[in-house]
């Protein structure tokens, strides 16, 4: 199904879908990304565009595809989203995998994380009030090795063990996306990927630090939490280096910190607040069905940031 030659139908015919790609096409401020990608100009056959295949990257995640042959066979059997990324002919899985390779690239994966940063900077500056509200949670994505087997085929991952909404204990191999939305508007604004068996307070300063690094001017007011994230340090790194309020559910068994901020939980204003938890677990679920983030068929820590990066783009800029 690969190496196949498209025929334009119509370049006067057009899709919501094939519209919403060319709105995120040129939403992007993906130019430096691209212009490293491309290289100095050399002798040879010039095989497949750049933007082509990056733009692919981006539809096949816009579009919640599970697979690069989900991809392929998109890419085959709809001309128009063909021709919207500048497909003419549609080239091998093994020309994705090559290319997909290269943005987890050390040259190449700051500039990818650039692309999402720039949209949060456009966020704070058309949104009103964007950035005021935000909540940090993580995710558990499972991998894609067998972590049962003794010699695994992705030793980068771990191991995660958490308990169920239903009181039961899952157990994932694979890894975790720490990550800091606005509650407001229910868009990422920072991101982290860790093993699986990282505590999320391990990951919650870097977190905030990609904050700051994309925007200087990240002050929120707010910043919500669960009890994953009761933690006397955190809570004062909140308060003093952040000047945001943090409102966090206090774990049970801490003691000392709860003698000292349990009254203020039983406040109205603080349960109001505390809800507003709940949207960044609405933008893990819109990220995992709509925008392929559960799908990881790629092994390495590196592979898997871009994986969740190109999905975090996808919602950001969509």
């Amino acid at each position: 199904m690969s190496n196949l030659i498209i025929t334009h139908e119509s370049k006067c015919v057009s899709t919501p879908s094939v519209r919403k790609l060319k709105a995120l096409f040129a939403s992007l401020d993906d130019a430096p990304l691209l212009q490293a990608l491309v290289g100095p100009t050399r002798r040879g056959p010039k095989g497949h565009p750049v933007r082509a295949l990056w733009y692919c990257f981006l539809a096949k995640y816009a579009l919640g595809l599970p697979s690069t042959d989900a991809l392929i066979r998109t890419l085959w059997d709809n001309s128009l989203i063909a021709e919207v990324c500048g497909i003419d002919t549609v080239p091998h899985k093994a020309t994705f995998s090559r290319f997909f390779a290269r943005l987890a690239k050390r040259k190449y994966l700051p500039l990818l994380k650039d692309v999402s940063r720039a949209l949060v900077r456009h966020h704070y500056s058309t949104l009103p009030g964007f950035g005021e509200r935000v909540a940090l949670d993580s995710t558990t994505l499972k991998g894609w090795s067998n972590g049962g087997k003794k010699i695994k085929a992705d030793p980068e991952a771990g191991w995660s063990v958490k308990t169920g909404s239903q009181g039961t204990k899952e157990i994932v191999y694979g890894w975790k996306l720490h990550l800091l939305v606005d509650c407001e508007y229910e868009l990422p604004i920072a991101a982290n990927v860790s093993p699986g068996n990282t505590h999320d307070t391990q990951r919650a300063s870097n977190v905030l630090r990609e904050a700051r690094v994309t925007n200087r001017a990240f002050k929120p007011k707010f910043l919500m939490a669960d009890a994953g994230y009761s933690s006397g340090p955190f809570i004062k790194l909140i308060q003093r280096q952040y000047r945001a309020r943090p409102i966090i559910q206090l774990n049970p068994g801490h003691k000392a910190l709860r003698a000292e901020w349990g009254a203020e939980m039983n406040t109205p204003e603080w349960k109001a607040l505390a809800k507003q938890r709940q949207s960044v677990e609405r933008v893990f679920s819109r990220l995992k069905c709509q925008r392929s983030l559960n799908h990881i068929t790629v092994q390495g820590r590196k592979k898997v940031t871009v994986h969740c990066y190109l999905s975090l783009i996808a919602l950001q800029s969509w």
